[in-house]
């Protein structure tokens, strides 16, 4: 059972998502979120001391948030060859889903920070490395990864991103790509 202060951390992590999610970044303020989560200033800057170290926090907790739903999905897969490259594609889809705008704030603050870029690069390798021995053809365990960090940056960066359809269209392609090897 987690203690008072991971709740209340996850709360205001939670609240701190969704403001941006409601609104943009630019919204995102120390108060706003204070307020929002119906907590004094005081015990958010007891968990975060500044904005910058909630938007460091938010971005491990989104990436944690995915690794999360990354071994759920796993799990959740009964036929064994595939099944953690299939949980990466599922990941990433909800990921695109329900954290898109978030995914900048992420990248940014992994950019800006050596500790988060390195936390954040660690899991994805240990994601990779369960790619590998996945049972599915590495090379096309690296083109569903590359292709999946191209839906990613497309959106990330607005340069050409998919329109709905399409991106369901290319993640059906891509787990299909994982039972044809």
């Amino acid at each position: 059972m987690d203690s008072k202060a991971e709740l209340k951390r996850r709360l205001i992590l939670n609240t701190a998502k969704q403001i941006i999610l409601d609104h943009d970044f630019n919204a995102l303020t120390l108060d706003a979120v204070a307020k929002q989560a119906g907590i004094s200033k005081g015990g958010l800057l007891y968990h975060f001391p500044n904005k910058d170290a909630l938007i460091k926090g938010l971005a491990a907790y989104i990436f944690e948030e995915f690794s999360e739903n990354f071994h759920k999905y796993a799990e959740d897969d009964s036929n064994k060859k595939g099944k953690w490259t299939r949980a990466f594609i599922e990941a990433s889809k909800h990921d695109l889903e329900h954290n898109a705008e978030l995914n900048v704030g992420v990248f940014a603050a992994s950019l800006l920070d050596t500790e988060v870029s390195n936390n954040i690069s660690d899991v994805y390798q240990s994601i990779l490395a369960r790619l590998e021995q996945d049972g599915v053809n590495p090379v096309t365990a690296t083109i569903i990864r590359l292709a999946l960090d191209g839906l990613y940056y497309s959106q990330m960066l607005n340069i050409a991103p998919l329109d709905k359809e399409r991106q369901k269209e290319v993640l059906q392609q891509l787990v299909r790509m994982t039972k044809e090897d």
